[in-house]
């Protein structure tokens, strides 16, 4: 195979691509059109494998070794505190979830007091990724636009300067990429893992012959004191009507009481009104 030798760079915008070409010693832009890619969202792959193999073809762009940079516009940048007994792998779980896009890319940079987290949309690089290596190109590293360093993480455009800066720290430069892609499982906490159990249908329990046969023994043994129960209580019942017979009942003559004279009682009218 043999080794390609030309540098390019491709540097992504939210409208644009831009691709400089070291053999040609030029700049070329690629606008995204509205039914290719609308904010940051790729909306026709195919078309964009399309149109942009005609981009190349038309420019005249030999293959090379591509490095990818995402401008700063299309970043999302979050700043953590580092704090003890802190979740560093939930917190930036909790903030890649919050990023509107299905495929999230992120590279972490650490600090003494603080780490910030960067991420991007995978799909918008991915599709163009996919056209330039079916071509022969080789994709070697996607990078942030802050690794430029604050001279030029907010430049609007590829500019000379921009491109000598990159060419001079072709090779470093492609270790700061985005080397992390899509985000990890985190292991649940103890805490988690107990809230996550009481949500959970209970677990049928495993019976052993003894519990099998204890609860019909039981109801058994309760049958039989009851029966005994029973039997004193006949007993002594029994007993004490031989002692004391019932005496004869005594109707007693009818007496004439006055029919009671029932007053009514006029009805009031509620004063109350609903509150």
């Amino acid at each position: 195979m043999q080794k390609i030798k030309n540098k390019a760079i491709v540097f992504i915008h939210k409208d644009k691509l831009e691709y400089f070409d070291e053999t040609q010693s030029k700049i070329f832009q690629f606008v995204f059109q509205p039914n290719l890619i609308q904010d940051l969202e790729v909306v026709d792959k195919d078309q964009i494998n399309i149109q942009l193999k005609s981009f190349i073809g038309t420019n005249k762009l030999t293959v090379a070794n591509l490095l990818f940079v995402i401008a700063e516009a299309i970043t999302f940048e979050k700043t953590f505190q580092i704090v003890p007994n802190a979740n560093k792998d939930l917190e930036i779980q909790k903030f890649l979830e919050n990023i509107p896009f299905e495929h999230v890319s992120y590279k972490i940079i650490d600090g003494q007091k603080d780490y910030k987290v960067l991420a991007i949309n995978k799909e918008l690089y991915d599709v163009f990724k996919f056209t330039f290596e079916s071509l022969g190109f080789k994709v070697l590293s996607i990078i942030p636009q802050s690794a430029l360093g604050d001279s030029y993480r907010n430049s609007q455009n590829l500019n000379s300067d921009m491109v000598k800066y990159i060419l001079i720290h072709f090779d470093p430069l492609q270790k700061q990429g985005f080397f992390q892609e899509e985000i990890k499982p985190i292991p649940q906490t103890s805490e988690e893992e107990e809230l996550t159990t009481s949500n959970q249908q209970p677990r049928p329990v495993n019976q052993n012959p003894v519990n099998k046969y204890r609860f019909p023994i039981l109801l058994s043994v309760f049958f039989v004191l009851i029966g005994v129960l029973s039997y004193f209580v006949y007993i002594q019942y029994t007993q004490k009507s031989k002692a004391s017979p019932v005496p004869s009942t005594i109707v007693a003559p009818p007496i004439d009481t006055p029919t009671p004279i029932i007053q009514e009682t006029p009805s009031s009218t509620s004063s109350a009104s609903p509150t």
